[in-house]
């Protein structure tokens, strides 16, 4: 029995014993070499695979949890492994037991672990359809280029009216094929496409045609590759979003962001083992700068408009351009007060005794809002 019964630690490359910071360091390492956008070895599967697994092993809580679970199986396994049976240890103590001498409990006990495995593989695909949006059909001809800039990528919505148990995976051609049932006896015909990382809603399994029937809603049922469909709700979706559209790496002391000029400056230094994004908001809450910190780095942010300022902040990994959020193991949070860029330097990530104010912790979406 493994240690890594979900292969987390052997797609980071790092053994079980890691340390958190050589978790990290994989992390980074990896996501470097497997970003969609390098070529010759970007890969959007496996990049996506490094993702959950970092989102797993790289979080204190669930890499504990994760641990326990192998430590259990792998108790289990060894118990298993020590029950020999008379015929192992060369001895005939008893006669074998046949399966009509079970107690009546332990053939009920059996009967009730099949029943539960029954309900739940039916529960995965025969849900009743849910409404959805019928906008989540493309029409299946690509769109015609226009030869003007690539617009900033949007995270498809889900369907609507109850909870997604899939998204679309990305491709080489982005949106996956939808199909349709043919008049003909097990034909199917091309109705549209779906984008990738769309959540979706499976509904069965159609086996002998690689096939996963989805709901629409107002747009009625389909069917899609299985290959093309990853288990996962949409925060997930979100997530391998986020990452997969993560765009170039910012440069430590990059101002991602600008709104207004003045005379003023703020001083930050970082002394997180991640990097930080300090976003300055004014007093009606618009962000008058956004810049990037790397660990153990300082910068200064000029040409500030001169006035107070209440700075949100978040550490993480894997900066994502598209969703103005990192992608992993971000934990945001916003100082309580207002103050003046002269107060607020040097501001320290995370704050400690140069802090001017306490801080709370404040949802991902909130700090994504500009």
């Amino acid at each position: 029995m493994t240690d890594d019964p979900a292969g987390y630690y052997a797609t980071l490359e790092v053994e079980p014993t890691a340390a958190p910071e050589a978790i990290t360091a994989a992390f980074r390492r990896r996501v470097r070499l497997l970003h969609p956008d390098v070529i010759g070895t970007g890969s959007a599967e496996a990049f996506i695979r490094v993702k959950a697994a970092y989102d797993v092993v790289g979080d204190a809580a669930r890499r504990a949890a994760y641990d326990r679970a192998a430590r259990e199986a792998r108790a289990a396994q060894a118990a298993r492994e020590l029950a020999f049976t008379e015929e192992d240890l060369g001895l005939e103590l008893a006669p074998r037991a046949r399966g009509r001498d079970l107690p009546v409990g332990l053939w009920a006990a059996i009967g009730g672990i099949f029943c539960l495995a029954t309900v739940m593989v039916v529960r995965q695909f025969n849900h009743p359809p849910v409404p959805a949006s019928g906008a989540l059909i493309r029409p299946f001809a690509p769109p015609a280029a226009d030869g003007g800039a690539v617009p900033k990528p949007e995270m498809p919505a889900a369907p609507a009216g109850g909870p997604t148990t899939h998204f679309v995976l990305p491709a080489q051609d982005s949106a996956a094929v939808l199909w349709q049932r043919g008049t003909a006896r097990d034909a199917f015909l091309p109705a549209g496409r779906l984008a990738a990382f769309t959540p979706v809603r499976a509904l069965r399994l159609v086996p002998e045609h690689g096939l996963v029937e989805i709901a629409l809603g107002d747009s009625g049922d389909a069917f899609i590759d299985a290959m093309r469909l990853t288990p996962g709700n949409a925060a997930a979706a979100r997530r391998a979003f986020c990452a997969y559209n993560a765009g170039p790496a910012p440069q430590s002391g990059e101002v991602l962001r600008r709104n207004g000029d003045g005379a003023a400056r703020v001083e930050i230094s970082n002394r997180a083992p991640q990097p930080a994004v300090v976003k300055l908001r004014d007093t009606a809450g618009r962000t008058a700068a956004t810049v990037f910190v790397a660990p153990g780095d300082r910068a200064v942010v000029a040409n500030l408009p001169d006035q107070p300022y209440r700075p949100d902040f978040a550490i993480g990994e894997l900066w994502s351009r598209a969703c103005n959020d990192f992608a992993a193991g971000t934990r945001a949070q916003r100082f309580a007060g207002f103050a003046s860029p002269q107060e607020l330097s040097p501001l320290t990530i995370p704050p400690g005794v140069s802090a001017v104010h306490a801080t709370v912790d404040i949802p991902d979406t909130v700090f994504e809002r500009e």
